[in-house]
């Protein structure tokens, strides 16, 4: 985990606002808001390893209350989608009980010693819905990069039947689950998206495998 942190101290991030990470995350917040979870017009989220505000910014037309929690205070201050932001390790939320309507987490568990601690912690402060994404391996460019970026070695084994395992061993219901896309919101070259774009749907070698669960 000390190689993850000091591979992220050194990553540039794009602004959530950048037209690349547009086209990587709204495929994705669609998948949401297509499967239920943006439910109501008082919806309180908790974006769990937030960063700079990838999906943060987004999630602001469909929520009253946004919470972010990211271990890195710099992009934590870059967030400026955020009601609330706690600086915090994943293993500790500092939330209460179902405080959240949704709880959502994109691109940490592979980068966790226990992820299935983590999904526990993250089920204590949903009130309904989790939301994970993460890297599946079977994809090619994820499967070269977990090879070559040792911070990234998580990603060759997170795949779409390990994730599903560990989220019913935590009593969680998967209401939806899509393997998706060919757009990095931070390595794909802008030039690349209009043609990516035809990528975002459920095939087996997406680059992301994406979980809507039910408490």
């Amino acid at each position: 985990m000390y190689e993850d942190r000091q591979y992220f101290k050194k990553h540039k991030y794009r602004d959530p606002g950048d037209y690349l990470v547009r086209s990587y995350a709204l495929p994705k917040i669609e998948f949401m808001r297509e499967n239920g979870c943006f439910y109501g017009n008082n919806l309180t989220i908790l974006d769990v390893g937030s960063g700079n505000g990838t999906f943060s910014i987004y999630f602001r037309e469909y929520a009253k209350q946004i919470a972010c929690m990211d271990s890195s205070e710099q992009l934590l201050k870059d967030n400026k989608w955020a009601d609330f932001k706690a600086m915090a390790d994943a293993y500790r939320i500092p939330f209460k009980d179902s405080q959240f309507d949704l709880v959502f987490a994109a691109n940490l568990l592979h980068h966790i010693d226990s992820p299935q601690s983590v999904i526990q912690e993250m089920k204590r402060c949903a009130n309904k819905y989790l939301v994970f994404i993460e890297p599946n391996r079977y994809n090619p460019l994820m499967f070269i990069f977990g090879i070559f970026v040792p911070a990234e070695r998580g990603t060759l084994v997170s795949f779409r039947k390990r994730w599903q395992a560990l989220i019913r061993a935590a009593g969680l219901r998967i209401r939806a689950v899509k393997t998706t896309g060919m757009i990095s919101q931070q390595n794909t070259p802008k030039f690349l998206v209009p043609l990516l774009k035809i990528f975002d749907f459920d095939f087996c070698l997406g680059e992301y495998v994406m979980f809507i669960c039910e408490k």
